[in-house]
């Protein structure tokens, strides 16, 4: 009962409702699970751009939720303000300039115990703007030092108009930033998109700062511009990096000084882009051999041609390919592979494309390969709706060589 109506018929106010079930209702509403920390691997199989472009997605529905909510009313408003810096997604240079504002107004209202920024976890910084300037980086440096407990940073940064297109280097104001505010509680550092990047030195800055550091994904360092280069810095031992992507023709800057050590024990999914011919062959086999032997997932970017076999954990391989025609027939996976993801860019392809894809399937070899999948879910529904004949002639003969399941993006049989 929220009314009680006395003898002069006057209504009483509602009970008092506790804000710790406000605070669980405001958490319960705007939840991105997975998003605001993190909790192990990703289980998506798809290219990082399209996993990024979900997650924002899901980040700005959630955002306008907490809009909506603490402009119900001033106490809402108290009580949801730490859901809506929880994660902070900045898409233009106008942004970061009204962010700073945003953040100078609350610091410098009414006394609190905790600065808002305090409660930030994430911060998706997702720039396409060709006109970024010098003095926008040097907000979003301002920006990360009022967040001194970041897990999660994605940095995905334009050119400076006079950057040398060589160097492309990240600004060390940002990585130190990053450095001197945050690096205990960083969890991912994903640079992975960006045309700025930073230099080796500055790289290792941050990931020795950052000790509890699970996922890098920062395959491209930046020529330092230096003209007198310090002592190269040793790769740290990372004991808790779970996933890291590499580049082939950049491998070298993730090595260490000791060719013989294991800087991550605790890696479990490597993310490798081969570029076509492979480079540092032998480099890349040593350190399959020293740092890879507990992997158990690996992604390939359009390249079959990485040797997986000293990964003896491994048991889920995910390939990205420009198009069905760059899988080879009589492939040989690697005996311990039970799981193969595949993933062409082209969402639609002529019908010579699918048979090479299906001769690829009748004849690869794997002694525990039980499922390959599918994952581009448009590639899917065009075989399915303007190949069907095809499919159906490759996949419904019962006396077919293959002996695994074949599935679409969502794991179901590609032909029920």
């Amino acid at each position: 009962m929220t009314l009680a109506i006395s003898n002069g018929s006057t209504a009483r106010n509602p009970p008092f409702f506790p804000p710790e079930l406000w605070i669980t209702i405001f958490s319960l509403a705007t939840d991105v699970p997975g998003l605001l920390s993190y909790d192990g691997p990703t289980s998506s199989d798809l290219p990082r751009s399209l996993v990024k472009e979900h997650e924002h997605k899901l980040l700005k529905e959630s955002l306008i939720t907490k809009r909506n909510i603490i402009l119900v009313c001033r106490t809402w408003h108290v009580l949801a303000t730490k859901f809506l810096y929880q994660s902070v997604l900045v898409t233009r240079p106008t942004t970061l300039s009204s962010l700073v504002t945003a953040l100078d107004r609350r610091s410098s209202g009414a006394a609190r115990s905790v600065h808002v920024g305090w409660w930030t976890r994430r911060l998706d910084v997702s720039i396409q703007d060709d006109h970024c300037e010098a003095s926008d980086y040097a907000k979003l440096a301002n920006i990360i030092r009022r967040f001194p407990n970041l897990s999660i940073v994605n940095l995905s940064m334009p050119m400076l108009p006079d950057n040398d297109s060589w160097l492309r280097q990240l600004p060390e104001s940002v990585v130190m930033a990053l450095v001197e505010s945050c690096g205990p509680s960083l969890r991912v550092f994903d640079c992975s998109e960006s045309i700025l990047r930073p230099c080796r030195d500055d790289l290792m800055k941050l990931i020795t700062a950052a000790s509890n550091l699970s996922v890098l994904r920062c395959p491209i360092c930046s020529p330092s511009a230096r003209d007198k280069s310090p002592a190269r810095l040793d790769m740290p031992v990372m004991p808790k990096l779970q996933s890291v992507s590499l580049m082939s023709v950049f491998l070298r800057d993730y090595l260490p000084d000791n060719k013989d050590a294991n800087h991550f024990p605790a890696l479990r999914k490597l993310t490798y882009d081969c570029i076509p011919p492979p480079f540092l062959d032998h480099t890349w086999k040593k350190f399959v051999r020293l740092s890879c032997a507990n992997v158990t997932t690996v992604h390939l970017d359009y390249s079959l041609q990485a040797d997986c076999e000293c990964c003896s954990s491994l048991n889920d391989l995910v390939v990205y390919i420009r198009s069905w025609t760059e899988i080879n027939s009589n492939l040989t996976l690697p005996p311990s592979v039970s799981y193969l993801g595949l993933h062409s860019k082209l969402r639609k392809a002529p019908a010579f494309h699918y048979k090479q894809l299906f001769v690829a399937l009748h004849t690869i070899s794997g002694s525990k390969l039980k499922t390959v999948r599918l994952l581009l879910a448009d590639a899917v529904e065009d075989l399915r709706e303007n190949h069907r004949a095809l499919l159906e002639s490759e996949l419904a003969d019962r006396t077919s060589c293959i002996t695994f399941r074949i599935e679409d993006n969502e794991g179901h049989l590609l032909m029920a």
